[in-house]
């Protein structure tokens, strides 16, 4: 099963997402947090997110980062606004969810 949750910023879809989880014990994937990861990454490479390239290959992230808590910054939501331009990342990381997705 899978259930997307969407909605404005900070209207509490990841309160929700995280509960429905909980509840129906399946799996969670926060994709912002996705975007937020590959801003971060590019950041502690020294790219520049606004550089397509740089921003690819920041989407190989490991997935430690995912509970870094510098992810919750407002300047790494600006570094997830400025690569999520770039289709490339909107693709590596629809991929990711997809393998996320495909887990048993």
């Amino acid at each position: 099963m899978i259930v997307a949750v969407d909605g404005p910023t900070a209207s509490g879809k990841g309160t929700v997402a995280r509960a429905l989880a909980a509840h129906f014990r399946l799996p969670h994937l926060d994709t912002g947090l996705l975007y937020r990861a590959v801003g971060r990454q590019v950041f502690l490479d020294g790219g520049d997110p606004d550089d397509g390239s740089d921003a690819l290959a920041a989407t190989s992230f490991p997935d430690a980062l995912l509970h870094h808590p510098e992810l919750r910054s407002e300047a790494t939501g600006a570094l997830a606004s400025r690569v999520s331009v770039h289709r490339s990342v909107r693709e590596a990381l629809y991929e990711r969810q997809r393998a996320f997705a495909l887990q048993p």
